[in-house]
């Protein structure tokens, strides 16, 4: 394990992710729930929007025993940031809260943006594509619906 890769952890519901910084430490986000427990070690989904906390733990303690791996799927597309430059938004971001949205700012998000400069989660996209498709077909049904009811109206009528 490198510092600066993406360390992708399978929650069984859902994925979580961490930067690795070294020394076996990873920087991640974690909401909290109402009551200011932190929840990223939970068995449940994460909230649609919240609070979240940057805070670095150890790999272990943030897996928690689920299976991770290193994915650092956004290679291709973009160049890694240098380490200095990592290092300086890490120290700049720990401790700190932020407004964590399950689609727009999520922990994918936040360690894309460490490791590329850029914010991206392909689980968000994948879900809003989802939602798309199923909303374009529910209104092709819809549609197909209209027309059927309009034509045998049109024939009930002549």
């Amino acid at each position: 394990m490198e510092f600066g890769d993406m360390i992708k952890i399978n929650r069984g519901t859902y994925n979580h992710w961490a930067l690795y910084i070294g020394n076996g430490e990873v920087i991640h986000v974690v909401t909290t729930d109402g009551s200011g427990v932190l929840s990223a070690f939970s068995s449940s989904s994460p909230s649609l929007s919240s609070k979240g906390m940057i805070i670095i733990d150890t790999l272990k303690d943030v897996a928690a025993g689920n299976p991770y791996t290193i994915n650092n799927y956004l290679d291709d597309e973009f160049k890694p940031r240098p380490t200095d430059v990592i290092m300086k938004e890490v120290d700049k971001m720990r401790g700190r809260t932020i407004k964590y949205g399950l689609l727009g700012n999520n922990c994918e998000h936040f360690v894309t943006f460490l490791r590329y400069g850029k914010s991206k989660s392909q689980h968000a996209d994948d879900f809003m594509k989802d939602l798309l498709a199923g909303q374009l077909g529910l209104l092709a049904v819809l549609a197909a619906a209209v027309v059927s009811t309009a034509a045998a109206t049109s024939k009930l009528s002549k």
